[in-house]
């Protein structure tokens, strides 16, 4: 199995960090990034299987991230990661192409299957 590539966004450092732990030991390739524009900056120079993003971030939202991404690079899966776990949230997600959705305070099986997941559909869906 190649090593997929996997780019956690979150301006929370500490999640970040947890996500990073928890993706690697599952055996992706972890790259992160503290905002919405340094993950624009690592998406349009890196290949990614999947996006993980929280919604939440003083520069840009994960939803901004997550429609410039739809727009840009189309065969990258997103998964959101967020506190405000909300129907409405959850349907703008969707609607911009989220192929799944963790709320915080997530488990580490939460977070692995979501992102498993996510790579499987994006898989499926190339195919």
């Amino acid at each position: 199995m190649s090593e997929e590539n996997v780019l956690v966004v979150d301006d929370e450092a500490v999640i970040r960090d947890v996500c990073e732990q928890i993706l690697e030991s599952d055996g992706y390739a972890v790259t992160t990034a503290a905002s919405g524009k340094e993950a624009l900056h690592l998406v349009s120079e890196h290949s990614y299987d999947a996006v993980v993003t929280d919604i939440m971030m003083p520069d840009m939202s994960g939803l901004e991230l997550l429609e410039v991404i739809k727009r840009t690079s189309m065969d990258v899966s997103t998964v959101v990661i967020t506190g405000l776990g909300t129907f409405d949230m959850a349907t703008q997600s969707d609607r911009l192409g989220a192929k799944e959705f963790v709320v915080k305070p997530f488990t580490p099986d939460e977070l692995s299957e979501a992102v498993r997941k996510a790579i499987r559909k994006r898989v499926i869906g190339a195919g």
